[in-house]
């Protein structure tokens, strides 16, 4: 993923120009009608690059060359980290940008100083309705799988959201700095590695993997079965939170602060921030929207879709991400390369 990122970043250190502004993101998370509309009245050009783990991300925006990245899609955590660093503008130079007083305040105290909330979900599992009978209602789903299941489970690369179903089932905190609980984490995700398929980002993995109609249940956030949808060409894909509880997560959207085009990016985000377009963005892409005037116009459909806006006893029992200790991070890194490697080595 790192090398085709390197071609993708260098292709556009030729190619991008004044007028086209470039953002770091996750792979169908931008409406693309919402692209061409603000294409067409601005006159400028929108250039993604993806990523498919957080690792990739933050790789990208430590190494990239030529002020290539204007705009990021990025965690709340990471957010803060980076923002800290002096990666980001800070929002007091957001002041022409007037759509984001509109902004629920609760949810831009997530993003912090320097982003500012884009889209907010849950981490929970997708399952194929053609290859899965019953809708999963527990972590136990995938952390005691059926043996129909075995070798049909895709998990993802990260840190934490990889040790989440594990430390959730044990009750535990999904930022947990315990060394024994993150030891009983690996040897619970170990133990079903016979049954995992994968740990590439599932859109990714169902986009170029020759393997992907083997993939029937798959950890993922809330939205992602619209991306899986699409990319299968029908409507097989459901996603669920769990009974023991989720993860409540923001991505923020922050503009770089060595952006040459920091005035398109103004423009560009008090455009996706206006009531109809946010609406309209948070529906395409089947993500909720930290905006209430935007939730105002959406389809009662939608708002009552339990997948995108949770009930209240779900979001009273989520937890959120913390910023880890750097001795927590190494340590789960080295937990997760190893869950990789020994999958790899099956």
């Amino acid at each position: 993923m790192q090398q085709i990122i390197a071609i993708l970043l260098a292709g556009l250190i030729t190619s991008a120009h004044a007028d086209t502004l470039t953002l770091l993101n996750w792979e169908g998370y931008l409406s693309e009608e919402v692209i061409k509309a603000w294409e067409a009245r601005s006159g400028h050009k929108i250039e993604q690059v993806y990523f498919d783990n957080d690792e990739d991300r933050d790789n990208v925006l430590v190494g990239h060359k030529n002020k290539v990245i204007d705009l990021v899609v990025i965690d709340e955590t990471a957010n803060r980290i980076f923002g800290n660093k002096g990666t980001f503008v800070a929002l007091t130079s957001y002041e022409n940008v007037q759509n984001l007083n509109l902004i629920d305040k609760n949810w831009q105290k997530n993003c912090g100083p320097y982003g500012i909330p884009y889209l907010w979900g849950t981490l929970g599992i997708s399952y194929r309705t053609d290859k899965v009978s019953l809708p999963p209602t527990s972590w136990d789903f995938i952390l005691n799988p059926a043996d129909s299941l075995k070798g049909h489970i895709g998990l993802i690369d990260d840190y934490v959201d990889t040790l989440a179903p594990a430390l959730i089932g044990m009750n535990k905190s999904i930022n947990s700095d315990h060394s024994a609980d993150l030891r009983q984490a690996f040897n619970i995700m170990k133990s079903i590695l016979p049954s995992i398929l994968t740990f590439e980002y599932s859109i990714s993995f169902v986009d170029a993997d020759e393997s992907r109609d083997e993939l029937y249940v798959a950890l993922t956030y809330s939205g992602d079965q619209y991306t899986l949808n699409e990319k299968a060409g029908k409507n097989i894909w459901q996603y669920t939170t769990l009974k023991e509880g989720t993860i409540a997560w923001v991505d923020c959207l922050a503009i770089m602060k060595d952006s040459p085009r920091k005035d398109i990016a103004y423009d560009f985000l008090n455009y996706l921030y206006s009531p109809k377009v946010a609406a309209e963005n948070s529906e395409s892409i089947y993500v909720a929207s930290p905006i209430k005037a935007a939730r105002d116009l959406q389809s009662e459909e939608f708002l009552a879709d339990e997948s995108v806006y949770p009930p209240v006893h779900i979001m009273e029992n989520a937890q959120y991400y913390k910023v880890l200790s750097p001795a927590n991070t190494l340590l789960r890194n080295r937990i997760t390369s190893s869950l990789i490697k020994l999958h790899e080595t099956q």
